[in-house]
């Protein structure tokens, strides 16, 4: 275009004819064109042909003539002389281009005709006669049409078609939107720019750019201007495209001729040749609309009569055939659903939707269709029976999709209606539906559960036994041991008697929940094989998933990390087949924090994050909480601190020990010693009586690691009082899937060092040593390392300052290795202490030399990416690599260090 312009402005002008559907950006690029060129002094004229049938003739012209008054042009140009019309017409066109051509004169002109499609004959034989005269003039002149029509193909013109934008083009024009937004919006809008930014204006407005793509509602202009290839169809062919658009956007021939009862070839022929419907020579059979906003155009336009008919007539073609999909016949069902028998036809063909995508594991799927058969359930036949088992089967599906809330909703009313009629069956089944959840719904649990057994009595059978064991788990979330030990004893031996495998999954369950103490290791190892040894359990396929998951927690205990990944990868195939998303969620949370105990820092950080993104998805409270203590151990090691914020601070608000353990020594080590006293000072309190559950070795182990560093007498009694409890777990890890923080040993040891006793100190962290060195975690291997240097140094006896320097030689190499920032500058410092080298310090590149002296100036990495015209994402890497190595902790350090250099003075 700009050859073009150049070329025209040098005497040799030309007709351009950009064509392409409505909304495609024809107009936009004129605009950019025009002002271009206005912008250099060339004037520009322009006028729009309509399809208005009393619209004078040359009305384009008319409007150009109008505009170039002070270029000497006028609409008068135009006016027919005396003589015959012919004639006439000829004269007035020949002496309006001579106008032209000399309004041209000396600076150009440029003529813009919009709407090609609807010109009149008289301006098409104006436009035609310009063309002739254009080759030695400095006249641009730019056309746009929706299509290239018969008079138009007949001009002399440079056409450029405009096509449609493509996925990636769309995801560019969708900046800091979710990444299922692009394919969404460019499905919707077949690539219309114009379609694509309305859409996006509605993103922007509903702010629903940043969360993942749901069904978004299209305005109705857009929907209108998708249409306007419609207005010149047949009656017949329109009527057809009603049926097409009642099937949806890909369609197939055959059932839209069933439904029809016609030959529709011929009269799709000519739907296709309007650029309404597209052809895939590789697929005859089906069709699809040229994009969805042509097809939802026709659907709106049908009468509520007709679309009702044609759902019918489609869902009538569609039952009973090979090719007949659930959800599709589903879908026509409703749609047709008017009457007491349409709507029980309905119910029945929701339900069986919602089976087979139950059976495809799309279990989001499948509780849509149990909701829409439950939404059809009035005035359809459907007794509180029926309507009791739909809620169930709702319930199952949503626990499966992960949205325990909802599931739990369903339940209480299912039991409400089931308790009505006086199925025991059903409040049993009630509070079995949702399971393996922490927190907060063990209490609805419960109480379902108690509504249940008060049914089931002193009756002996699997279901009973089921009930006693979910009430136990659910008990056991409170702190009811007791009760719940009694409870489980009960439903074990009941269980057992009946033989029945989902009754022996539900109590290995809830025993799991009893024994989740440190020193019950063995039995959960016992549990998760038993598990695998049921085998497939009806009803429960998810029994796999947890006894791989027991024996995962149980591996990382013991520092069996070759036995974790031998479980990872069958949970790899476990979970592909069970489909579910709290599965997926469990597997990246192990796979997150085998990656961190094997220093993969990157790694685990990626996985983390991915188990976050599927945990958004989940209505378990718990699951960000985990995130978030994760991410301050990955933080802590790498010394990024004041990443994810203000998410860890929320997370650290919580007033529970284990929390205040995690965000404690959190914050002790980034520096934040008044927060990290905080924590302390309540936990101290507390750690008497905490109960010996999953979380009370890790809460003993991160407040002993702060009673090792915090100053005076009151940390120096916590360290006693957890040397005392931790003793007995010396040969144990402080780990398990939801994070590694290495063996118990090391506690001990640097407990001993805070209690001033070397020797024990050495012993301790000597084993420990070891013990990563067995379990193959580098990372915790090198903290351990330097602890035991320095205890070797206070105990000061033969050889040890040699084999301190030794460590703290090793450490520092580690420390650089894995990014462990914080541990390789302590390292290096220590060597340099003993009189060794700490390592020589990795040269820094001429980038990471200027970062280092901006990172000194004080400047945020905000603003050194504006600076030096970089992403933030890259300035943090650069950051963290000339941390590592020049063993720094913290931008101060790096300033002392620039200083020291002579970066900056």
């Amino acid at each position: 275009m700009a050859r073009l312009r150049a070329a025209a402005a040098g005497g040799r002008g030309a007709f351009v004819l950009l064509h392409g559907e409505a909304g495609i950006g024809k107009s936009a690029l004129v605009a950019r064109v025009t002002e271009g060129a206005a912008a250099s002094g060339v004037p520009v004229l322009a006028g729009r042909a309509v399809a208005d049938e009393g619209a004078p003739a040359f009305w384009p012209w008319l409007r150009v003539l109008e505009q170039g008054r002070e270029l000497g042009l006028a609409p008068a140009l135009l006016e027919m002389g005396e003589g015959p019309p012919e004639a006439a017409r000829f004269l007035a066109i020949e002496r309006t281009v001579r106008a032209l051509l000399a309004a041209a004169e000396p600076d150009g002109l440029v003529v813009a005709l919009d709407d090609l499609q609807w010109a009149d004959d008289a301006s098409l034989r104006l436009l035609r006669y310009a063309c002739g005269e254009l080759g030695g003039a400095r006249v641009l002149v730019l056309g746009t049409a929706r299509e290239v029509t018969a008079p138009l193909a007949g001009l002399p013109a440079h056409t450029l078609p405009l096509g449609p934008l493509t996925e990636p083009d769309v995801a560019a024009y969708l900046v800091g939107a979710h990444s299922s937004w692009p394919a969404y919006v460019h499905r919707i809008s077949g690539g219309n720019p114009l379609f694509v930014r309305e859409l996006a204006r509605v993103l922007v407005q509903e702010d629903r750019l940043a969360g993942p793509a749901t069904e978004l509602p299209v305005p109705a202009h857009v929907r209108a201007m998708a249409g306007y290839r419609l207005e010149r169809l047949s009656l017949a062919c329109r009527a057809l495209l009603g049926g097409a658009s009642a099937l949806g956007e890909e369609f197939d021939v055959s059932i839209l001729a069933g439904a029809a009862g016609v030959e529709v070839g011929d009269t799709l022929a000519e739907a296709i040749a309007a650029g309404v419907l597209v052809d895939d020579p590789d697929t005859p059979d089906r069709l699809r609309f040229a994009h969805a906003l042509v097809r939802q155009a026709r659907y709106d336009e049908l009468p509520r009569a007709e679309r009702i008919d044609w759902h019918r007539r489609i869902a009538g073609a569609l039952d009973g055939t090979d090719r007949a999909h659930a959800g599709e016949l589903a879908r026509h069902r409703v749609r047709a659903a008017v009457d007491a028998a349409s709507r029980r036809t309905a119910v029945d063909a929701c339900r069986a939707a919602a089976a087979v995508a139950d059976r495809a594991l799309a279990f989001a799927d499948a509780a849509h269709w149990y909701a829409r058969a439950l939404d059809f359930a009035d005035g359809a036949g459907v007794g509180d029976v029926e309507r009791a088992e739909l809620l169930l089967d709702l319930a199952d599906a949503a626990y499966a999709d992960g949205q325990v809330t909802e599931a739990l909703a369903h339940c209480i009313a299912a039991a409400d209606l089931a308790e009505e009629c006086g199925r025991t069956d059903l409040v049993a089944r009630a509070a079995l539906v949702v399971r393996g959840i922490d927190g907060p719904p063990n209490e609805t649990i419960a109480a379902l559960c108690g509504r249940a057994r008060a049914l089931l009595r002193d009756e002996e059978s699997a279901i009973h036994a089921r009930v006693l064991a979910q009430h136990a788990g659910a008990l056991s979330e409170y702190g009811q041991v007791e009760a719940a030990d009694e409870l489980s004893r009960r439903a074990t031996a009941m269980a057992e008697r009946s033989g029945d495998p989902a009754a022996l999954f539900d109590v290995a369950h809830a025993r799991h929940r009893l024994v989740t103490g440190p020193d019950s290791v063995a039995e959960r190892l016992r549990l998760g094989a038993r598990l695998r040894d049921l085998g497939a359990v009806p009803g429960r396929p998810e029994a796999p998933l947890w006894g791989q998951l027991w024996r995962v927690d149980a591996a990382f205990q013991l520092g069996g990390l070759a036995t974790v990944d031998v479980e990872i990868a069958a949970l790899d195939s476990l979970v592909d087949r069970l489909g579910w998303p709290l599965a997926r969620w469990h597997l990246l949370r192990v796979k997150a924090t085998r990656a961190l105990a094997s220093g993969d820092f990157a790694e685990a950080e990626r996985l983390a994050l991915a188990a976050f993104e599927v945990a958004e998805g989940l209505q378990d409270v718990t699951a960000s909480g985990l995130f978030y203590a994760f991410m301050m151990d990955l933080l802590r090691l790498t010394g990024r601190f004041g990443e994810y914020e203000p998410g860890l601070s929320e997370f650290g608000s919580v007033p529970v020990a284990i929390v205040m353990s995690v965000h404690g020594y959190y914050c002790l080590a980034a520096g934040d010693t008044a927060r990290a006293w905080a924590h302390f000072e309540r936990l101290q309190a507390l750690l008497p009586g905490l109960p010996k559950d999953p979380r009370w070795m890790p809460t003993l182990g991160l407040t002993a690691e702060m009673a090792c560093r915090l100053p005076g007498d009151g940390p120096k009694e916590v360290a006693e009082f957890c040397y005392r409890a931790l003793l007995p777990h010396s040969r144990y890890h402080l780990a398990d899937a939801t994070g590694y923080l290495g063996a118990v040993a090391g506690i001990l040891g640097r407990l001993a060092v805070r209690l001033g006793d070397p020797d024990t100190a050495v012993r301790h962290l000597t084993e420990a040593e070891a013990l990563e060195q067995r379990a193959g975690a580098p990372a915790i291997q090198a903290a351990v390392r330097l602890d035991l240097a320095r205890a070797l140094v206070a105990r000061d006896g033969p050889g040890d300052r040699a084999r301190a320097a030794e460590l703290a030689e090793r450490c520092t190499h580690t420390a650089r290795r894995l990014g462990m920032a914080p541990m390789l500058a302590a390292a290096t410092a220590f060597a340099v202490e003993l009189g060794g080298t700490g390592g020589a310090p990795v040269p820094l590149t001429r980038r990471e030399r200027e970062i280092a002296r901006l990172v000194a100036d004080g400047l945020a990495n905000r603003a050194i990416a504006e600076k030096l015209v970089l992403s933030e994402r890259t300035v943090e890497t650069h950051v963290r690599n000339l941390l590592t190595k020049l063993g720094l902790a913290n931008r101060t350090q790096v300033a002392a260090w620039a200083l020291k250099q002579g970066l900056r003075t």
